[in-house]
């Protein structure tokens, strides 16, 4: 593996070339001035471990030639790694995940899980899904830990000129309000574009809603925090981030609960 270090990771498999994945690595790469790369993780049950790094390497190569601007590279953990000690060694940018028919990237379950305790934001999109920048769909629930999607929409407010559809949850009490006028905060110190989004649902389905409008919004993006913990319906159905990536029409940036940032209550 190169020594960069800060790269925007894309999560790949050689039975597959995450077109859509690399692209949106691109367009954030060049706007954030970072390496791209390509990012095995193979398991004791692949058969196709041989085959990660001869064909990253010639994904790497056409790739580079394609996108002299950009930095490409490649690297392969081993199957004994811990994904989040590795993460955090490289001080990885993001990750990105494209979502195909094939395994291993064919359940986002898997995904999801393996980026339980990263403190970066991960993507998850498909092949059919457009890359723009220009709406974000930020949906805002009662949590104090909502508050982290102000950095992340100031980013691309400051970085990529995008609107932010701030959709502060329909809740009895104001939490989710004052967790909105916190990003607003935020965004009119650097005089970005935003408007705000009236919401039917409380938090608990805020987010759901959310997937559900992006097309009447004419939103682009949507940008969702991970569950604090799993109970036993989110065991057996699947977690609500689960529900929204598979029901999303756009990309979806995800980003985990900040236990060091916040006490949890509530």
């Amino acid at each position: 593996m190169t020594d960069l270090k800060q790269q925007i990771f894309v999560a790949a498999h050689p039975n597959f070339f995450p077109e859509k994945g690399f692209e949106l690595a691109t367009r954030l790469a060049k706007v954030y001035e970072k390496a791209v790369c390509f990012l095995g993780i193979p398991n004791r049950k692949d058969k196709d471990i041989n085959l990660y790094e001869p064909t990253f390497k010639e994904w790497e190569k056409q790739c580079s030639e394609k996108n002299p601007e950009i930095q490409v590279c490649s690297w392969v953990l081993d199957v004994d790694d811990d994904f989040t000690d590795k993460m955090e060694h490289t001080e990885a940018s993001m990750i990105i995940f494209e979502i195909t028919d094939k395994a291993p990237y064919n359940k986002p379950m898997n995904q999801l899980e393996l980026c339980r305790q990263l403190r970066i934001p991960y993507f998850f999109v498909k092949a059919s899904q457009t890359i723009s920048f220009e709406k974000v769909l930020v949906p805002v629930g009662m949590l104090v830990e909502e508050r982290e999607k102000g950095p992340f929409s100031s980013s691309l407010g400051r970085f990529f000129q995008s609107e932010i559809l701030l959709m502060p949850a329909n809740d009895y009490g104001s939490r989710a309000r004052q967790n909105t006028e916190a990003i607003k905060t935020l965004l009119d110190k650097f005089d970005l574009k935003y408007q705000f989004i009236k919401a039917e649902k409380d938090s608990s389905k805020v987010e759901k809603e959310a997937a559900k409008r992006t097309t009447e919004l004419n939103a682009n993006m949507l940008m969702i925090s991970a569950s604090r913990e799993y109970g036993m319906d989110d065991i057996i159905f699947g977690p609500k981030e689960l529900k929204v990536i598979k029901q999303a029409t756009v990309p979806v940036m995800v980003i985990n609960p900040r236990a060091d940032l916040y006490t949890l209550c509530g």
